[in-house]
């Protein structure tokens, strides 16, 4: 028996082979799915995905063969990992490589073998798909080109697994992003904002024309900051699923209601004014959703129809009931949105550009969010633009008892 030789890139192939961390786990459908249709094609009792690692070869699937795994020095597959096309071995008696190698002369007595190195995409090989027999034979050029077509199947689903790894450590470290932006970002900036509304709102004594000027920039400042930062941490609880909802029975008019007193002052800085528009105010209208999370919402649908609006408008907030839906609507009567830049008004970062847009500086955060906020509360998000004449923003949220 003549042992292979180790491959000139040892170190790099076992590195690669142990980053994808499949040895030692269990059997998966998709391996065994192409271990069984080798052997079928081929027409051998047995075909692995073998895996070479420092002293062993592991199977991964292992059709027709109840071991798991034998000693690196006896592989077959060892040898086929040291070329590039598929290494066959007719019979194994007539070759001295093999003539007393322990699984030709013992179980599971291979006379015949027929392996296609697994070649990954950085040209490491890290095994073979493999067709064992027990009398000596060949394979035809046909079977030869299925059985590399299959071991190239297999070596999709390794690249799927190191690409599924890759995004779980990606999710780790935007969680640990996440936690430090949280920790480091916003803690201090809140506790800057809070002294400078001390500041600005003289609670701590008079300040002098040009100090009062100085707190308030860097006051609006650090309010712009704090906000990217918890647009920031909001999106992507969102899109990792880890945004907390506290949904409950609530009254939709005194939701807006609270809507409109929150925004006041900000659409009076726009030079705006703002009106709520009810068919009975005092009459509730019940849905079930997150008050904090519609305000949030809301607010967003009032300070970018306060940014793009007109000087001197009213923007209107209105809700109807039809369909078993509560209906919010903003309206603003200002230039409208570009049909260009319908399609993209919900994505990520994305802004407006107009002229009008000039009040007071967005993130591109606010409408991404709300339609994920919306949506996950089973409601429909939408706007209808009228250039020149109005926009509206809207969500529907089904009315309690009818939600899904």
């Amino acid at each position: 028996m003549i042992e292979a030789n180790i491959p000139e890139n040892e170190d790099d192939r076992l590195r690669k082979l142990y980053e994808l961390g499949i040895l030692d786990t269990l059997e998966e459908q998709a391996y065994d799915d192409l271990t069984r249709l080798a052997a079928e094609i081929c027409g051998t009792p047995i075909a692995l995905v073998s895996l070479v690692d420092r002293d062993r070869q592991w199977f991964k699937s292992h059709h027709g063969l109840n071991a798991r795994e034998t000693p690196r020095e006896y592989a077959f597959c060892a040898h086929a990992i040291l070329g590039d096309d598929t290494f066959i071995i007719e019979d194994s008696s007539k070759d001295e490589r093999f003539a007393d190698n322990p699984l030709a002369v013992g179980e599971p007595h291979v006379k015949f073998y027929a392996g296609a190195p697994l070649i990954m995409s950085d040209n490491n090989k890290l095994g073979t798909l493999c067709v064992i027999g027990n009398e000596a034979r060949t394979i035809t050029h046909a079977q030869k080109e299925a059985l590399e077509v299959l071991a190239r199947q297999v070596v999709s689903q390794l690249e799927l697994r190191l690409n599924l790894k890759e995004l779980e450590r990606l999710d780790h470290s935007k969680d640990e992003f996440i936690s430090m932006v949280s920790h480091e970002l916003r803690t201090p900036l809140t506790a800057i904002y809070g002294s400078l509304s001390l500041l600005v709102n003289n609670k701590v004594g008079e300040l002098d024309e040009k100090q009062q000027q100085l707190a308030g920039i860097s006051y609006r400042n650090t309010q712009r900051l704090l906000g990217l930062v918890n647009d920031i941490l909001d999106i992507a609880k969102l899109e990792s699923g880890k945004l907390d909802f506290h949904e409950e029975e609530l009254n939709i008019v005194s939701m807006l209601k609270k809507a409109v007193e929150l925004n006041e002052h900000y659409c009076k800085e726009c030079h705006t004014g703002l009106t709520l528009q009810c068919r009975d105010a005092d009459e509730p209208v019940l849905v079930n959703g997150d008050e904090q999370r519609l305000l949030q919402v809301m607010s967003n649908f009032i300070s970018n129809a306060a940014k793009f609006t007109h000087e001197n408008d009213q923007i209107e907030i209105s809700l109807k009931v039809e369909n078993e839906y509560a209906i919010e609507e903003v309206t603003d009567h200002g230039p409208g949105i570009p049909a260009g830049q319908q399609e993209s008004l919900f994505v990520k970062f994305k802004q407006l550009a107009t002229k009008t847009n000039n009040k007071q500086p967005g993130t591109g955060l606010g409408l991404s969010i709300s339609k994920k906020i919306i949506e996950l509360q089973q409601g429909i998000i939408g706007f209808e633009s009228t250039p020149d004449v109005k926009t509206t923003f809207y969500f529907k949220l089904p009315l309690a008892g009818h939600h899904e």
